[in-house]
């Protein structure tokens, strides 16, 4: 079946709320689920009543944590990658969505530009409409998923170890 996947620990910061109103915009979808996979962490509740508010049951789908493992599969199969979050260290989940060559939404929120760089659709984390806008647009062209996948792939090969490494050994070089 085809899936917009989100993950992440379910807490306010997040997103999962507005993320949900968005998913219930979208129109000619009815055949596409949300699946948010996460544990759930703190005020949490509120996700699971927009849910039930929504009357989104069937199409909405937590399955909890997901073992490290399993993610890429998870990556792999999905449509769309999305993660509206409001803040973020870093973003690590979109990252890996990207190295497996899914095309991601994300909030232009902290860290995620400078994550996603232009391989991404980004949006503004309080725009319901933005977010759903950009869900349905890359749902409905498969040029674009493909376009953003080929994009990402090559942007997922910005962020490996030995190139972390190799800029705080020449940080630590400067300094000395």
């Amino acid at each position: 079946e085809r899936f917009v996947l989100s993950v992440g620990t379910l807490q306010p910061r997040k997103n999962y709320i507005r993320l949900i109103d968005a998913f219930a915009r979208l129109s000619g979808s009815d055949d596409v689920h949300l699946v948010i996979s996460g544990a759930r962490g703190w005020l949490y509740d509120d996700i699971f009543q927009r849910v039930k508010e929504l009357d989104l049951g069937t199409r909405v789908l937590f399955p909890g944590y997901v073992a490290e493992a399993d993610l890429p599969s998870l990556y792999t199969l999905a449509e769309v990658f999305a993660f509206p979050s409001l803040y973020e260290g870093f973003g690590l989940p979109p990252l890996e969505a990207m190295a497996c060559g899914t095309p991601v939404v994300v909030s232009r929120a902290s860290s995620l530009p400078e994550v996603v760089g232009e391989a991404g659709c980004l949006v503004d984390p309080l725009s319901v409409e933005e977010i759903a806008g950009a869900l349905q647009g890359l749902l409905e062209s498969l040029d674009r998923r493909s376009s953003l996948a080929k994009q990402g792939l090559a942007q997922a090969l910005r962020f490996t170890w030995s190139s972390a490494a190799r800029r705080l050994l020449d940080l630590y070089r400067a300094v000395v």
